[in-house]
């Protein structure tokens, strides 16, 4: 299932996200929605362009599409969203964040992790070369392992 959703038909500039389509790719209800964009529950039905609406689901798209590109595609990327406590924040999950406005917060976490991942991955490809140095230097001191 993926958060590429459907954009609604403009008049002039004012295109925006189809909360119908938003909703479904999230597995969630129209009222759920209309319940973290902090709008009345009929808005998202009767008002789809409402400004409020429109910021959180692209707000609450840019921070899917960050974590799936970290790993585990758009299924991963979404249950993470709805269901982990982040510990970082008080325990509250992305979709929690998004809803509170703290989408700023939530990228520069994303962008640390995907740093920390990048910055961690070379120890594990070096830890090959560091077994092969120190079996060197094991030969090089007992010749009766050469």
């Amino acid at each position: 299932m993926s958060c590429t959703t459907r954009i609604i038909p403009a008049t002039g500039n004012d295109a925006g996200i189809d909360p119908r389509d938003f909703a479904r790719s999230l597995g969630i209800g129209l009222r759920h929605l209309a319940e973290y964009a902090n709008v009345a529950p009929e808005t998202p039905v009767l008002k789809p362009r409402d400004a409020r609406l429109q910021r959180y689901m692209r707000d609450a798209r840019a921070v899917l599409d960050c974590a799936a590109r970290l790993g585990g595609g758009r299924a991963a990327a979404r249950d993470w969203f709805r269901h982990m406590p982040l510990a970082v924040f008080a325990y509250r999950t992305a979709e929690e964040m998004v809803s509170e406005g703290r989408v700023g917060e939530l990228l520069r976490y994303l962008a640390g992790v995907a740093c920390w991942d990048a910055r961690a991955a070379p120890p594990t490809r070096d830890a090959d070369a560091a077994f092969v140095i120190s079996a060197q230097a094991r030969r090089d001191d007992n010749p009766s392992m050469a």
